[in-house]
Formats: C-alpha cells, sequence, structure tokens
C-alpha cells in the first residue's frame, strides 16, 4: 500500500511543470498547464521570421502565421511574409524543439515588384558606366536564387535597346549586383 502511494506521487511528480527550450531564433515560453495540448506561439514565430530571415539589404517588414498549432516537433507550416523590397511570399516553418524553429523562404512564392528591380538594376548599370539605363522588368518577379532573369533595357532616350540579365543573390529578392550584365 505504501508503496502504491510512492507510485502515484512519483508521477504525481513527473507530470506537473514544463520545461522550456530556448532558441537563437525565437524567445522561449512555457505552457502553464500540463494538461493542456502546447499549441504554437504565433507571435513567437512571426518574431523569429523577422528576426532570422532579414538582411542588412531586405528585411521582413511582417510575418504573418496561424494560430491555433498545435505544438509538435517535426511538423512544418507556412507563414505569409512581407519584406521592405515590396515583396511577399511564404516561408516554411519546421519545429525542432518545444519552442525551437528553423525558418526558409518557401522555393519560387517570394515576388518582388518589377519597379523595385528595375531600381536595382539600373543602379548597377549606372555603377558599370551606364548612368541613364532604363530597365523595364515584368511587373512581378518571382525570386529563384541561382536563376538567369532578362530584363529589356534601353537609354535614357530610347535609342539603343537590349537586355538586361542578372540573378538574385537571395531568397528576399536581392539582386546580385555582380551578375548584372548588359547585352544590345
Amino acid at each position: 500500500m505504501v508503496a502504491g502511494f510512492l507510485l502515484v506521487g512519483a508521477l504525481a511528480l513527473v507530470g506537473c511543470g514544463s520545461s522550456t527550450s530556448p532558441s537563437p531564433a525565437t524567445s522561449t515560453s512555457s505552457s502553464s498547464s500540463s494538461l493542456a495540448k502546447a499549441s504554437v506561439n504565433p507571435a513567437e514565430v512571426e518574431q523569429g521570421i523577422t528576426t532570422s530571415l532579414s538582411t542588412s539589404t531586405v528585411k521582413v517588414t511582417s510575418a504573418d502565421c496561424p494560430s491555433s498549432i498545435p505544438s509538435s516537433i517535426g511538423q512544418t507550416f507556412t507563414c505569409g511574409v512581407k519584406l521592405s523590397n515590396g515583396g511577399a511570399g511564404e516561408v516554411v516553418v519546421t519545429q525542432t524543439g518545444p519552442n525551437s524553429f528553423t525558418y526558409k523562404f518557401k522555393d519560387g512564392t517570394v515576388q518582388v515588384p518589377g519597379a523595385t528591380v528595375d531600381a536595382a538594376i539600373e543602379k548597377s548599370l549606372a555603377a558599370q558606366g551606364a548612368p541613364n539605363a532604363v530597365v523595364n522588368c515584368p511587373s512581378n518577379v518571382i525570386v529563384k536564387v541561382g536563376t538567369t532573369v532578362t530584363c529589356a533595357v534601353s537609354s535614357a532616350n530610347g535609342k539603343t535597346n537590349g537586355s538586361v540579365t542578372f540573378t538574385f543573390s537571395s531568397a528576399n529578392g536581392s539582386v546580385d549586383s555582380s551578375s548584372v550584365k548588359q547585352t544590345t
């Protein structure tokens, strides 16, 4: 009988409380009740996305994750993001621990406004000695790192026409200025 009370007491102690695991990309949190199913805190994940995926050239200005996601190590879910370059896309979030997540732009979902790309290419061409080039990319450019993109280019007076090619250096839509090449 005493052994039974000790076993019940030991089980009660094991079932109480909660633990947290810090993540470099998110703040820690703990559940107030061990009986309730733990849920992912979307605000913490959104902050992690903003912190982890912003770069010196393009910032994540907002993230929007679904609410009511049960916490489950190994699961993935998708959040929407807006970027400082006017772009928008999706981020795949993978839960790696109780309060730990990794974040990655979902391939092919980030789109940057053509006007933003035009300005970046024109700046690169100006640095290469073509200060008055006018670039005309499609209204939305889908970001695929390492893939060559071609846009129309002309001189300011419209007399010289050609094309310009470039690649993105980052999944957030940063143009690799060293990849900008003009052809006539």
